[in-house]
């Protein structure tokens, strides 16, 4: 019996295209060090052209399971071992061994097939790859979601250490302007290389031809311009030769998804000059990946679907866009006929000319092996009516705009755009809105997720969709800037447009999850709700339903006066490590300088107001009791703020707000107590809408109704520890635990005073867990509650003698268990 065509039988009936069946198929082992070629009899895929993307099943014969784990970078989530009696079905996995599902002789391959036809057909499977990974429900038990992404981090990591060593090769003898000579010439080689490597018949002799001959052929296949000749501004022949050489001799790039090489192309050559040219925060492949997956281009009519990207840059929006919708198209079109669908349906805007070639060319490469067709034009979106006559025939708008705010000389250059807001980012938005596409999806700044200033802007976004998502995004999403970003996605546009019930999304990706979230999508938090948007209240918080209890709870700002410290001219000149005549005894820096409860590394600040950038903190009562906190967070995490109170009078510089209060009902112990605790550390952490903290957002801190003479006492018994303890007097262990139990008195009795229900004092706790390491405390903190404790009581509670008195089995003490007869007479009652 022939087996591989009994296998490849049964893949026709399934829908497997001829062309998508591959005999004594070859790959890059993308997951060994060296990327060694690999092989199988058989290969199917779900669509061509074919890549460890669509990889469905490969087959092989006689193999262990070392052999099998050798061929998990094909990226099929099925493998079939061909043995002499049977056939054995393998489940291949991210990490460990394939794992055998089952084993059927050789006469029951087609049982075996009908058996699993609705799960092995190519649409559930290409669908379970490429949707599974930000939609569980099309997740089939046998994909692996490990394993795409796993093959693309290699992928990815590998091609981006080979390109770089082209580009260095490229660059020998260059001079003058080198960047766009070595993009194009990069480009047509890595372009030739993938024709190589999947045989295509354009590139049959390229692999002995000089390179002039290879440039020339994939100028022509593309009907490209053509490279200089000249030294000065093209690339020399010996450096073109060499590289052409270097990645003749690499890995194997007919395995690898195009939009894997689309994205690499443009993550690796752009450089730091040239993303001042397309912008400061080129979107990451995941942010892009991420932004249309959730816009879910299934909910559209693809027919009459246009997707449009303003500001361009190199494109990596359009990349995915690509790769989606070309995903959802069916199964039967050639290439030919997907490429004829794609063209008009997908273009993009960038002012910079060299970045919409930049962008062209990675739609090219996702887009292989078909021909030119993209349209990117080169148009300054800023001009009066560009970008709105660009919008208005655009369904879906996916955009990643400068977020830069207009300068003067562009007010002046640009008074249509700059009206609308001196924003950048937001004029484009409000823009786009005017036009009423059908979907939206943006990067923009945190601060758009719960700013004031931008209220009005998100209740339009409320007016005009029934379903919107916002994520928030950590600092180092962006390879190349540290800041924080937020997405926002909006769809199912009204009919007309006007407030009612939207369907919110409310994502987090936490700073510890960043890795995983660039490397599979995952998201560190989901929350969902469906309301009447009023007030632009687009975001749901972790703690939302805490928050509107404390709303009607007083607030610092009523209780105490909130300033920032010193700023001057010349910063150097502010601070001296010793007395000095016009300085005064202070503190500099919040990150050497202060910790929860403690001041330290105490320096000399000057007070001459010829030195003060600003007069009034010069005047600020720095002489009478106060607490010092920071103005930036001190972490990513989730406690940000360290206060300590100060009577001898010190003054701070700009990094430090100081606190006085203004009425007897806040101690300045209770003070310090509150702002280290964890409600005012969850407050700033949900509602700071980016590093640094404001006096506004502090002077709205909710502060208890309750007396609080219990945590004024609690203070200063961990103060005095605190001193025994810098004694060196007892031993570290002993000290830490000390500490942390008085540190846990002091949280547990503002608590008390705040008087919040049980259930949501719980919820806060746990708001902490996995975090306790971030609390800036001179001692080890351990947390509050252990994490298997269910019962919702107050901490002072747990921490009192009640809970002590019921551990145990004090149950069985006080009820004595029924006799076996009545237990035996009662079973049959109930039964």
């Amino acid at each position: 019996m022939n087996v591989l065509l009994a296998i490849e039988t049964e893949l026709r009936q399934l829908g497997y295209a001829s062309e998508a069946i591959i005999r004594d198929y070859t790959f890059a082992d993308v997951l060994s060090a060296v990327g060694e070629s690999r092989r199988v009899e058989l290969a199917a895929f779900t669509q061509i052209p074919e890549s460890y993307r669509s990889a469905a099943f490969g087959v092989v014969v006689e193999e262990d399971e070392e052999s099998l784990l050798e061929r998990r970078a094909l990226g099929a989530p099925i493998l079939f071992s061909i043995g002499q009696q049977d056939v054995g079905v393998w489940r291949v996995a991210a990490l460990g061994a394939p794992r055998l599902l089952e084993r059927v002789g050789l006469d029951a391959i087609p049982e075996l097939f009908l058996r699993n036809a609705e799960h092995w057909r190519p649409q559930a499977v290409h669908r379970a790859k490429s949707l599974g990974q930000t939609q569980t429900a099309y997740q089939l038990d046998f994909v692996d979601l490990g394993l795409l992404p796993a093959i693309e981090h290699e992928v990815e990591d590998k091609l981006d250490r080979l390109l770089r060593r082209v580009v260095d090769e490229l660059m020998a003898g260059l001079r003058g302007e080198t960047e766009e000579a070595v993009f194009r010439a990069t480009f047509r080689l890595l372009a030739a290389k993938i024709l190589l490597d999947r045989e295509h018949p354009a590139a049959s002799t390229w692999r002995e031809a000089p390179v002039v001959n290879v440039l020339d052929g994939i100028e022509s296949y593309y009907s490209l311009v053509r490279l200089p000749s000249d030294p000065l501004s093209g690339v020399p022949q010996p450096s073109a030769e060499t590289a052409w050489q270097t990645l003749l001799n690499a890995i194997s790039f007919r395995n690898i998804s195009s939009d894997s090489l689309a994205f690499v192309y443009e993550n690796t050559l752009v450089t730091k000059d040239t993303r001042k040219r397309f912008g400061t925060h080129s979107t990451p492949r995941q942010v892009a990946e991420y932004v249309v997956s959730r816009l879910d281009l299934s909910q559209f009519d693809l027919d009459g679907l246009t997707i449009f990207e303003p500001f361009t840059g190199a494109g990596a929006f359009l990349v995915a866009a690509l790769r989606h919708l070309r995903d959802l198209l069916p199964g039967g079109l050639s290439a030919e006929e997907r490429h004829a669908f794609l063209v008009p349906h997908i273009r993009g805007a960038e002012i910079d000319a060299f970045a919409c070639e930049v962008a062209t060319l990675s739609l090219i490469l996702a887009d292989y092996p078909n021909a030119n067709g993209w349209k990117i034009a080169n148009e300054d979106l800023f001009r009066p009516t560009v970008l709105a006559q660009q919008v208005g025939s655009a369904k879906i708008v996916l955009c990643n705009p400068p977020w830069e705010d207009f300068e003067a000389e562009e007010r002046s250059e640009y008074p249509e755009m700059a009206t609308k807001s001196f924003s950048k980012p937001m004029a484009v938005l409000r823009t786009v809105l005017d036009a009423e596409p059908e979907g939206i999806g943006f990067v923009l700044p945190q601060g758009f997720l719960r700013q004031q200033q931008y209220a009005e802007l998100r209740q339009t976004v409320a007016d005009r969709y029934q379903h919107i998502e916002l994520s928030s995004l950590p600092d180092r999403i962006f390879q190349r800037a540290g800041f924080e970003a937020a997405v926002l996605i909006a769809r199912d546009r009204r009919a007309e447009a006007g407030q009612g019930r939207v369907r919110l999304v409310s994502s987090v990706v936490s700073d510890r999850d960043r890795v995983d979230f660039l490397a599979t999508g995952k998201l560190t938090a989901e929350r969902l709700r469906t309301k009447t948007v009023h007030s632009g209240d687009l975001w749901i918080g972790e703690l939302d339903e805490l928050w509107e209890v404390t709303d009607r709870f007083p607030r610092l700002g009523e209780m105490a006066d909130v300033y920032r410290g010193l700023k001057w001219w010349k910063q150097s000149s502010g601070i001296s490590k010793s007395a000095r005549k016009g300085f005064a005894p202070g503190v500099y820096k919040p990150a050497d300088s202060l910790a929860q409860y403690c001041l330290r590394n105490l320096v000399y600040l000057n007070m001459s107001p010829e030195a003060a950038m600003f007069p009034g903190p010069l005047s600020r009562p720095w002489d009478q009791p106060k607490v010092l906190t920071n103005v930036a967070r001190l972490s990513r995490g989730r406690w940000r703020m360290a206060a300590a109170s100060d009577d001898s009078g010190l003054v701070a510089s700009q990094g430090f707000f100081g606190i006085w209060p203004a009425s007897d009902k806040l101690p300045l112990e209770a003070l310090e107590a509150i702002l280290n605790g964890p409600l005012a550390n969850a407050f700033l952490t949900e509602r700071a809408t980016n590093q640094h903290f404001t006096n506004e957002l502090l002077k709205s801190l909710p502060i208890p109704k309750m007396t609080l003479v219990r945590v004024v006492e609690a203070v200063k018994r961990y103060r005095a520890a605190c001193q025994v303890a810098g004694a060196e007097v007892l031993r570290a262990a002993e000290s830490d635990d000390i500490l942390n139990g008085l540190l846990i008195e002091i949280d547990a009795e503002v608590l008390r005073a705040y008087d919040l229900p049980p259930r949501l004092e719980r919820r806060l706790l746990e708001f902490f867990r996995g975090h306790e390491h971030e609390r800036r405390v001179d001692h080890r903190f351990q947390g509050w509650l252990p994490e298997h404790f269910t019962a919702y009581i107050p901490l002072h509670e747990y921490l009192g003698p009640l809970v002590e008195r019921n551990r145990g089995a004090w149950a069985l003490e006080a009820f004595t268990p029924a006799p076996e007869e009545e237990v035996k007479t009662l079973k049959q009652y109930i039964h």
